[in-house]
């Protein structure tokens, strides 16, 4: 097998990357990885493989234990810190923010996610060494979406559309689609199958209490983040879906502002985390029917993990994405949704 073809098909298979970090006698070190792999989950087992010329693989190994630290989207630059790509770079550990894991490895604060080790097994594999670690703690420090590595390139998850979209209604009472929208499967708001409310701080929620008696009475809780597009208010935004998803709700909304139009690029930042920290809970998202680029964002939220969408239907008499445009735009991007003929002619 020629080494270069060997290493362009590998390069195929994407991963996600790591800081590798262990401390002995000669003091920290750290080198990121992405030949790291789940072993076993009773006992907890995890293994990662060192090439047997760094001098990583003999201090982990004189050390005993090591600790792994996930990579999100936003930290390629740790990612080449770590690699030896920024060679002006002489101490790779300085100006980040370090905790110290029980094991005394360093992790970084704001990783995705940290496992400390300790080592179990290490096995020969050719030119490299594969370390077995247990697993002795782990945390999830920030939600975020994964920094990948692929052919040799940094990058991030690419989300494919959704099979389907679901849709909430706002239609006037009598309304002639009512009846086709509920059998299409969409919900109509005027049914009152939900209990909803909209805040725009983790300060405005209602009572824990409030929330399991509507579940009790059967209703869906839906909680809004209001004016959540709005860059300046972006980590508030965030902690508002954290707090709404331990409130128990059921489904999360981030709503766009009448008054401040969001761009793409916004809805993409905003929802690309927001998904993660909805988790199990169900995402959603009420956009503006005012913004030019509304059906633009309508795609960027599908592309972002978001199938669930408020609109509102012809003669609703209230603001928001028309339900004909949308579901043009899901015909066009052969996602399904209700199939209703009336707004076809």
């Amino acid at each position: 097998m020629d080494g270069q073809t060997f290493r362009t098909v590998l390069g195929q298979w994407p991963s996600g990357v790591c800081v590798v970090t262990t401390t002995g006698p000669q003091g920290v070190h750290g080198m990121t990885a992405s030949s790291f792999s789940s072993v076993s989950l009773d006992p907890p087992l995890v293994s990662v493989c060192l090439g047997n010329h760094l001098p990583s693989r003999a201090l982990l190994g004189e050390a005993g234990k090591f600790a792994i630290s996930f990579l999100g989207k936003d930290q390629a630059h740790i990612g080449r810190r770590f690699a030896g790509q920024v060679p002006e770079i002489t101490d790779r550990f300085a100006g980040l923010d370090w905790a110290t894991t029980p094991n005394g490895c360093p992790v970084l604060a704001d990783a995705v996610a940290w496992l400390d080790c300790r080592v179990a097994h290490a096995y020969p594999g050719g030119d490299h060494t594969i370390f077995v670690g247990e697993v002795t703690e782990a945390a999830t420090p920030r939600l975020i979406s994964p920094l990948l590595f692929h052919s040799r390139n940094w990058g991030q998850v690419a989300d494919p559309l959704p099979a389907s979209v679901q849709l909430t209604v706002d239609l006037p009472a009598g309304h002639p689609l009512a009846d086709d929208l509920r059998r299409g499967g969409a919900r109509v708001r005027t049914d009152g199958r939900c209990f909803e409310f909209v805040t725009d701080g983790p300060a405005g929620l209602p009572s824990p209490e409030r929330v399991v008696a509507a579940k009790r009475a059967g209703h869906t809780v839906v909680g809004y983040v209001t004016d959540a597009f709005d860059p300046r208010r972006e980590d508030e935004v965030l902690a508002t879906v954290s707090a709404l998803n331990a409130l128990g709700c059921d489904e999360i909304g981030c709503a766009e502002s009448e008054l401040t139009p969001a761009s793409p690029l916004q809805v993409r930042r905003v929802l690309q985390d927001a998904v993660v920290r909805v988790r199990p809970a169900t995402p959603r998202v009420r956009l503006s029917g005012s913004n030019r680029l509304a059906l633009v964002n309508a795609l960027v939220a599908m592309k972002s993990g978001v199938s669930h969408f408020d609109v509102v239907a012809p003669g609703a008499g209230r603001a928001g994405l028309p339900l004909d445009d949308l579901l043009h735009l899901s015909r066009q991007l052969e996602v399904a949704g209700p199939d209703l003929a009336q707004l076809r002619e």
